[in-house]
């Protein structure tokens, strides 16, 4: 069974899976350019972390867009990541 975390949005708290923290781009940033609070893309199986010359990008492989800029309000829950993630528990657990 995956472990649930909490993740903190404007009217609280949503609850979403944990997922895998291996991104090789985020793991080289300094903490203060760290996404913070971090965003349901740090961990989602979809995600394709990216800098430029000026900033952190996350490209969603599963929806086709730019789901992150640097500074903008990160996504903090996703149904496609939920779903990802779940299905991966799926495929390991057998």
């Amino acid at each position: 069974m995956a472990s649930i975390e909490q993740a903190p949005v404007w009217f609280g708290s949503v609850k979403r899976l944990m997922g895998d923290d291996d991104s090789s781009v985020l793991a080289q940033l300094p903490e203060s350019i760290y996404p913070n609070p971090e965003p349901a893309c740090a961990t989602c199986p979809a995600k394709d972390w990216y800098l430029t010359a000026r900033e952190l990008r996350c490209y969603c492989k599963e929806h086709g867009v730019i789901s992150w800029v640097s500074n903008d309000a990160p996504i903090m829950a996703c149904d496609a990541r939920e779903r990802l993630i779940g299905e991966a528990g799926t495929h390991t657990s057998s």
